[in-house]
């Protein structure tokens, strides 16, 4: 019987990759078509509001409840036209891109086949289906941090002083869409002491202290800003007091339904504050206060916030901001059923065979520790899901023959 050949060209890798991103584009478009052309999440006004004060030349404005950088890209988009429509067709295009950088990952910290299922699943994945249509931040971050770790994933094997800085510009470009991206650093600061080699944990260690630091330089003129405007050092955004306030507080129940309300005193310390910046602040005091009376409620908080990122299907407190149809919401929680477990398995197996892909389970691991110190809902984890779907895949490919003849081997460790 003749062999089947061990790898794939560059160019038929390429064309099959860019299956994926024809499929994604296809079926994002196709549901952007099919939905009525209105803003679903609350947080979408805010962000429309912003992006068409910064197309007109008024600027961004006084408020730092979230991140500039999708205001920033959504503006870019309302100078050509103001339709959602046109809104969702580019983000549909930014969510295909995303495709084709995790089947890049995806076979540089793996292999081929495990880079190209990897896309082929990220394409059909119901809720990257879904996000072009949300007008939300996930969409936009989730690419910019899978740019940061394609970046990084090629440093596996030789440094380079470009690709590190890249990865930290784009590590600080997600941090500027959602700030709690910085529960990253930990798990990215672990991947050097995983390997065996200590030659290779220094090489990497080097290489990620200059990714992290490239991230606080992209981070820090939007700090200067923020400075010059308020007169108060705000990092990137106001908006993580009131979240930790709503997952930390005598009022916090965990719900993804419903935000506690402030009570009465807390209302009117908070009127009597100047800016947001101040009003952040009270929030954080109280909070760490409860956290420090009530030692067993935080914890016990803490892990329904925790399972709020895995929940199968979002539950949430706007009942339209998901498509209706019952088939969505079944397919959407079996495939998120499947990526769990599969993941698990994944994550066991990078360690067992100490490759390259053993920095994905620390990042996702992190990421999702650091979260829950807040309010979480589901959607926040999902810019951590390519690295779930890699993982998945890799697992898959470790069972499975791929139909295309790709190279199985694992990258090198």
């Amino acid at each position: 019987m003749k062999e089947a050949p061990s790898s794939v060209s560059s160019s038929s890798f390429s064309r099959l990759l860019a299956g994926a991103c024809i499929l994604a584009v296809v079926l994002r478009v196709g549901l952007a078509l099919s939905l009525p052309e209105k803003l679903y999440w609350p947080d979408s006004n805010w962000y429309f509001r912003v992006a068409e004060s910064l197309a007109s030349g008024r600027g961004f404005g006084a408020s730092l409840a979230r991140g500039p950088l999708y205001p920033y890209f959504l503006s870019a988009i309302l100078l050509f036209s103001s339709r959602i429509l046109v809104v969702r067709i580019c983000e549909s295009v930014v969510s295909a891109l995303g495709c084709a950088l995790l089947g890049i990952v995806g076979k540089r910290l793996f292999s081929e086949r495990v880079g190209l299922l990897a896309a082929f699943v990220s394409a059909v994945y119901p809720y990257f289906v879904y996000l072009p249509s949300a007008q939300g931040s996930d969409n936009i971050v989730t690419l910019v941090l899978l740019a940061s770790i394609l970046f990084l994933s090629g440093q596996a094997t030789y440094f380079s002083w470009r690709s590190s800085l890249l990865s930290g510009f784009f590590l600080g470009l997600s941090f500027l869409g959602r700030p709690s991206m910085m529960a990253v650093i930990p798990g990215l600061a672990l991947w050097p002491f995983l390997w065996k080699s200590k030659m290779r944990a220094s090489f990497l260690g080097r290489t990620v202290l200059i990714v992290i630091l490239a991230s606080i330089a992209t981070v820090a003129p939007w700090t200067v800003r923020n400075y010059v405007t308020t007169g108060n050092v705000v990092l990137i955004a106001t908006g993580g007091g009131r979240q930790f306030w709503y997952g930390n507080s005598e009022y916090a129940t965990a719900s993804t339904t419903e935000n506690p309300e402030y009570p009465p005193e807390l209302k009117e310390k908070l009127s009597l504050l100047p800016d947001e910046p101040s009003r952040e602040k009270l929030l954080y005091r109280e909070g760490l206060r409860f956290i420090k009376e009530n030692p067993g409620a935080t914890l016990r908080l803490y892990v329904k916030k925790l399972a709020n990122l895995f929940q199968l299907y979002p539950s949430v407190h706007t009942s339209d901001v998901m498509p209706g149809s019952s088939v969505f919401r079944v397919l959407a929680s079996l495939g998120s059923l499947v990526l769990f477990i599969l993941a698990a398995v994944g994550g066991v197996l990078v360690f067992a065979k100490k490759s390259p892909g053993t920095m994905l389970p620390p990042v996702i691991v992190s990421y999702c520790l650091g979260s829950a110190a807040f309010l979480t809902v589901m959607r926040y984890r999902l810019p951590m899901d390519p690295y779930l779907i890699l993982l998945a895949c890799a697992a898959l490919a470790s069972f499975f023959r791929w139909p295309f003849g790709l190279h199985s081997s694992e990258s090198g460790g």
